[in-house]
């Protein structure tokens, strides 16, 4: 027998061996937080997004595989929840089950990328920070797509890996088919294949009908994915989609006069996805004068954001400033629930996101750059892919979520730079090494810097957990949160009128109008508050039979048209409290 044999059923061995007690560890920490997360008030709730890919998924499981629109949301996450209902069950516990396998299964396949690239201790390394990075674990126990990503991104780097040292055509199909998969998940990952797709023609040392052929076979297993959905799309519709119609809406969100790097609704407390795709077609349609196409609804706001950038382009260089240092900033940016609020239940997410966080990670990725620069035209792919998916989330905007994709290339690099550290810094001349230490601690303090406080973080969770509750009629749970919410963040209007509405349902007008008031002062165009606060005067004027709270509110009903006209509830009170002006108490 060939004596490479063993060598090489030994490294299998070895490979199979260190995969398995990543993935053990890995699973135990995720069992460990969804376990906890059951005792949290949330643990049944689906909230935000959620709500959407879980109507879709029911309508799908119910037999409606193609549905009549062109798909808004990326469609992947809703068809992954539709068999798992459909086979398995439809509890929250049950998603959040498979999606912990899932994302110890991702960190498998990094720890297998990470060997590949840069050695056995490495790629173990890269492994287990993955296994215990917070956001990582936070997301596999909820009910959102970053799962499905972090899986989809680890797997990819996996083909990969083998493709720097086996060329083939059946790997490089499988790239693509899997990188087609992400795209269905994360819109902007597209940028994945517009990168490998150049740098397969590109490839040193190989000629050039060989690359050609390589780049064939990864467009054709993109192809394979991505088009039957753009056919789709084109038969709903009639127009061209590869995969979603909000490319142009969110371009737009992310740069614009008023955005500030994060996600702003079109209109303000109009933010949750059942509502925003009606609004985003009425605003473009009542700016146009005309009935528009989902496409021509995107191109409408594609063609905003691009007038800002080029009337205003210092704003703009200062806005993508703001959002480079969102991107790589230790704070996780919520947009429904965080992981700082989850963490009061879950010792797992407390320990860990200690120190586990993107700003240990960041700069020690750095530090893995420097350490393998030598190697950088092999690891060239990895530094195309991690760049451009950071351009890519900077020409939109900054959630937790939206950076989750990026976090695998920096885990890669974190564990490159801790592992080789040693061996990098012998032969180093002092000044070398204080070089390199004073361009990690300014990179610290870069992604530690403070710019949004985790209270308001928190604050948002609270209040969404609040809504819930409310919709449920747990009223004074409810009413809770919105008070823990307010605690958290005084700014935040909606959850001072959220709680001013429960109130005044309750007949606590006095109280009511004080939150009102305050949404106010925070949000002086809110229309619905100064709708509900003229109710309030409204209602206080007929019970204390005062004139002056009638005219009080008669005057905010008047400005709430003034900043709406296209308000009908504040038509409607206006005319109530005209008509009760009129009656002589």
């Amino acid at each position: 027998m060939s004596p490479s044999v063993p060598s090489s059923r030994s490294a299998q061995r070895d490979h199979f061996v260190w995969g398995l007690a990543v993935f053990g560890f890995a699973l135990l920490l995720r069992a460990l937080q969804v376990w906890q997360l059951n005792d949290s008030v949330a643990s049944d709730m689906i909230l935000g997004d959620a709500q959407n890919y879980d109507a879709r998924a029911r309508e799908i499981a119910g037999g409606d595989w193609i549905g009549d629109e062109v798909f808004y949301q990326a469609p992947l996450y809703s068809y992954f929840l539709a068999v798992l209902y459909r086979f398995i069950g439809d509890a929250p516990l049950v998603v959040r089950l498979v999606q912990m396998v899932l994302g110890a299964a991702s960190c498998v396949f990094l720890t297998q990328a990470g060997w590949r690239f840069f050695g056995k201790p490495a790629g173990v390394a890269a492994g287990l920070l993955l296994a215990v990075y917070a956001p990582a674990i936070f997301f596999d126990s909820m009910l959102q797509k970053s799962c499905i990503d972090v899986f989809l991104v680890c797997a990819s780097l996996w083909i990969l890996s083998q493709i720097d040292s086996r060329r083939s055509l059946g790997l490089c199909f499988g790239l693509g088919a899997s990188l087609g998969v992400l795209v269905l998940s994360r819109e902007n990952a597209l940028v994945f294949c517009l990168v490998l797709l150049s740098w397969l023609l590109l490839l040193p040392a190989v000629g050039w009908p060989r690359r050609v052929a390589f780049a064939a076979s990864f467009a054709a297993g993109i192809a394979l994915v991505l088009l039957p959905v753009a056919v789709r799309n084109a038969s709903v519709s009639g127009d061209f989609h590869l995969t979603t119609s909000q490319f142009g809406h969110n371009f737009y969100i992310g740069n614009n006069e008023a955005a500030d790097g994060t996600y702003k609704p079109l209109l303000f407390a109009r933010g949750d996805p059942r509502v925003e795709i009606q609004d985003a077609i009425d605003l473009a349609e009542k700016v146009s004068g005309r009935e528009l196409s989902r496409g021509e609804v995107s191109d409408f706001y594609f063609e905003r954001g691009l007038r800002f950038i080029e009337s205003q382009p210092g704003d703009w260089l200062r806005l993508m400033l703001r959002k480079l240092r969102l991107a790589f900033n230790a704070v996780e940016i919520v947009d429904t629930e965080d992981q700082y609020t989850h963490a009061e239940w879950s010792f797992v997410l407390r320990w860990t996101g200690l120190v586990m966080h993107f700003g240990l990670l960041a700069p020690l990725a750095f530090l893995g750059v420097w350490v393998t620069w030598p190697q950088r035209s092999r690891l060239l792919p990895l530094y195309l892919l991690a760049s451009s998916y950071t351009a890519g989330l900077l020409i939109f905007y900054v959630f937790a979520r939206y950076r989750m994709p990026l976090v695998p290339f920096v885990v890669l690099f974190a564990a490159a730079g801790v592992c080789g550290f040693g061996g990098f810094i012998r032969g180093r001349t002092a000044g070398q090494i204080a070089a390199l230490g004073l361009s990690l601690l300014a990179l610290t303090i870069f992604c530690n810097w403070p710019m949004i406080e985790v209270d308001r973080m928190r604050s948002v969770t609270h209040f969404n957990v609040g809504n819930e509750l409310a919709a449920r009629e747990r009223v004074d749970e409810g009413a809770h949160h919105y008070r823990e919410a307010i605690r958290l963040d005084a700014d935040n209007a909606l959850a001072n009128h959220n709680l001013g509405a429960l109130l005044a349902e309750r007949g606590q007008l006095a109280q009511a109008k004080a939150h009102f008031e305050r949404a106010l002062e925070i949000t002086p165009h809110y229309v619905q508050a100064r709708s509900n606060l003229a109710r309030v005067h409204n209602d206080l004027g007929l019970r204390s039979l005062e004139a002056g709270e009638r005219e009080r509110a008669a005057m905010s009903f008047r400005e709430a048209l003034r900043i709406d006209p296209s308000f009908g509830e504040a038509i409607r009170n206006l005319a109530r409290a005209n008509d009760s002006e009129r009656i002589d108490p």
